[in-house]
C-alpha cells in the first residue's frame, strides 16, 4: 500500500471481538430493520430508508458496538481527513449472507443516507461476475473484466459522498485487486509539471461533456443532447472522471477536438495509469473499504476466480 506524507490517503482500523458482538446486536438489527420498513425485508431487497434519521438514532441505541466503529470510521474521515478506511476483517464472516447485508446496511446508515443504485431501488448491489445473466444496464460490476479508475454516479449533481465495498469472498486467482488513487495527491503530482499544470487549469476551467445513459438523465443536469457538459476537476465533487464517457463526448462534439484537450485527458489517463502512489488491496474476506467519492478515484483489475463476491452500497452524508 502506497500513501503520501502530506494527505492521508488511508486508515486501517481494526476490530476488536467482532463475531461476538456482531452476533449479539444482529438480532437487534434485525428488530429495527423490522420497525422501520414494517415488516421483514430480505437484505438483497433492502431499500433506501424512509426516515434515515430516525433508523440511525435507534440503531445508536441498540447497536452501541456498531455504533463506536462506526464513530470510529467518521473521525478517520472527518478528523484525520482520510480518502478511504480499510477494516481487514469486520466480523461478519460466520453469519449468513441475509444478515451480512443488512449488518453492512447498518452499518453505512449509522454513517450517512444509503441511495438506490440507479435505476433498481434496491441499496446493496452484488459485485460479482454474472456471465450471461448480467443486467442490461451496467458493465463491469457484473464482469471479471478490468475497470479503469473512475468516480461513482458524476450524472448527479452531488454525487454520494461515499461508497463501501464488503468481500463476502475474495478472489483466490491473484485478480479483482480494488485500486484507489487520492484525488488531492494525483492533483498534485499534475502540478509538478507544465503539461500537469496545464491539465489542471483545462479540467478544472473547461466544461467537457460525457455521454449519460438515458436511465440517469432525470436525476442530473443532462442537456437535451444527452450530454452532461461539467468540468473534471471542480470543488464539490473534487473529480468527476470516467475517461470512457469524456472521450466519446469529445469525439462527438467536434468543438472539443483540440490539442488542448486531448492534451489534458492524455496527461491525467496517462498519470492514473502508471503514476506513483497508487493504493493496491486485495479486500480479504469480510474485509471492508470505505471510499470518499468525493476526492478518490478507484478501479479494478481483472480476475478468473467465478466466485469473488463483493457487497457495494453508496451512501450520501446523513440526514439530520
Amino acid at each position: 500500500m502506497s500513501t503520501t506524507t502530506s494527505v492521508t490517503s488511508i486508515v486501517e482500523l481494526e476490530v476488536d471481538d467482532g463475531p461476538t458482538w456482531w452476533a449479539r446486536e444482529i438480532g437487534a438489527i434485525r428488530a429495527a430493520l423490522v420497525d422501520h420498513y414494517g415488516g421483514d425485508v430480505a437484505g438483497e431487497a433492502l431499500t433506501p430508508p424512509h426516515d434515515p434519521a430516525g433508523l440511525r438514532a435507534q440503531l445508536r441505541t441498540v447497536a452501541p458496538r456498531l455504533t463506536a466503529l462506526t464513530d470510529r470510521i467518521r473521525r478517520a474521515f472527518d478528523i484525520d481527513q482520510a480518502c478511504s478506511v480499510l477494516i481487514p476483517e469486520l466480523g461478519l464472516g460466520r453469519l449468513e449472507i441475509d444478515d451480512k447485508r443488512k449488518g453492512v446496511f447498518a452499518l453505512a446508515v449509522l454513517l450517512g443516507d444509503p441511495t438506490a443504485n440507479i435505476p433498481v431501488d434496491q441499496v446493496l448491489w452484488d459485485v460479482r461476475n454474472q456471465g450471461d445473466k448480467a443486467s442490461s444496464h451496467t458493465s463491469f460490476s457484473e464482469n471479471d473484466h478490468k475497470a479503469d479508475y473512475h468516480t461513482d454516479n458524476g450524472a448527479l449533481p452531488i454525487p454520494e459522498r461515499f461508497f463501501l465495498l464488503y468481500s463476502v469472498k475474495a478472489a483466490q486467482c491473484g485478480g479483482g485487486a480494488s485500486l484507489i488513487r487520492d484525488g488531492r495527491v494525483v492533483k498534485k503530482h499534475l502540478e509538478e509539471t507544465p503539461e500537469g499544470r496545464a491539465a489542471v487549469r483545462l479540467l478544472t476551467e473547461k466544461n467537457l461533456p460525457r455521454r449519460i445513459p438515458e436511465e440517469f438523465h432525470k436525476y442530473g443536469h443532462i442537456d437535451p443532447d444527452g450530454y452532461q457538459y461539467a468540468p473534471v476537476i471542480a470543488d464539490k465533487p473534487m473529480w468527476r472522471w470516467r475517461k470512457y464517457g469524456i472521450r466519446k463526448g469529445i469525439r462527438a462534439n467536434p468543438e472539443y477536438q483540440t490539442p488542448e484537450v486531448r492534451q489534458a485527458v492524455d496527461t491525467l489517463t496517462e498519470l492514473l495509469e502508471s503514476g506513483p502512489d497508487e493504493i493496491r488491496l486485495v479486500i480479504p474476506t469480510d474485509g471492508l473499504v470505505i471510499i470518499n467519492n468525493h476526492i478518490a478515484l478507484h478501479g479494478r483489475t481483472a480476475f478468473t476466480d467465478p466466485e469473488r463476491h463483493l457487497l457495494r452500497l453508496r451512501f450520501h452524508e446523513p440526514s439530520r
